[in-house]
């Protein structure tokens, strides 16, 4: 067993695991029994999280959740406080991210309430979940009969000096390919100026394929494309990379890792919603504290 040297990133699942999209390919659904908040556990262990991966070298904060974030706003606010008390104490992460479905990003007092705030505590970047660059599709994605305009949500978010990120998420019969893979980079790139997009193929939480994983030879089509296309800045320990394309930034990853308890570093630290901390998003046999 490898002594760990290096913690690159902790993500937290934060707020009651509520939802306003339908998502048919949900990933997170499962863990939604265990959602509550102000969880005394999970404020308390998440300053430990924060802390030990700064400790490690890590780099990056992730808030997500088993529902939509956003729909539980001052859940998001009371895990931004306890990072923000990190920084303060000298735990600070570059990258402080909120993955979101974007939905209330559409709604501008939304943004002028919550984002002055979550900024002031740490918030550097909002990270769009997107199925497709078509509005409709996306819509439906998300079982909606509407979807607000990327253009609109991104100057609601950028006005407030917050970034804007995308995650470009990689399903069968949506982006599954390196045609579709292309044009909703270059939509993203061009007609919403999101020049920071991460993708990952939708599977299941323990990592293996589900019915919505695109082929290994869609995927592979994706990589093509990318070789031809882009120049390769670096690699992922645990897989994938970061490429430069004509400037703008791509990254090719998988969503879950597994710890291997034989390698030296520690991809992320998760923090559940009751409070239980692991080296993956997978708890069984990779506690880290509870």
């Amino acid at each position: 067993m490898a002594c760990i040297e290096k913690i690159y990133s902790v993500s937290a699942l934060v707020g009651r695991g509520a939802c306003n999209g339908n998502c048919e390919f949900c990933a997170g659904k499962y863990l939604r029994p265990d959602a509550k908040s102000g969880d005394p556990a999970f404020l308390r262990n998440l300053e430990s999280a924060i802390k030990l991966s700064a400790r490690h070298g890590g780099w990056s904060l992730s808030l997500t959740s088993s529902g939509e974030p956003t729909v539980s706003p001052d859940d998001v606010t009371d895990a931004l406080r306890i990072y923000d008390k990190c920084a303060r104490q000298g735990a600070y992460f570059p990258n402080v991210n909120l993955f979101t479905n974007g939905i209330l990003l559409g709604d501008a007092t939304f943004c002028d309430k919550w984002l002055p705030l979550w900024k002031e505590l740490g918030l550097t970047n909002v990270a769009l979940s997107i199925h497709s660059v078509d509005r409709k599709e996306q819509a439906d994605a998300y079982g909606l009969d509407r979807y607000p305009s990327f253009i609109d949500i991104a100057e609601n978010v950028r006005k407030h000096g917050v970034g804007v990120r995308a995650t470009l998420l990689l399903r069968k019969g949506g982006v599954d390919d390196g045609l579709k893979y292309e044009h909703s980079v270059r939509h993203l790139i061009e007609c919403c100026n999101i020049t920071n997009i991460t993708s990952w193929p939708i599977g299941n939480p323990d990592g293996t394929p589900s019915e919505f994983t695109p082929s290994d030879d869609n995927l592979n089509d994706i990589r093509a494309w990318l070789t031809r296309h882009t120049k390769l800045c670096h690699g992922h320990v645990w897989g994938g990379g970061v490429f430069d394309y004509n400037g703008s930034i791509l990254r090719l990853t998988d969503y879950v890792t597994k710890h291997d308890p034989d390698k030296d570093f520690v991809r992320q630290l998760v923090v559940f919603q009751d409070g239980t901390v692991a080296y993956s998003w997978i708890k069984e046999g990779a506690l880290c504290m509870k």
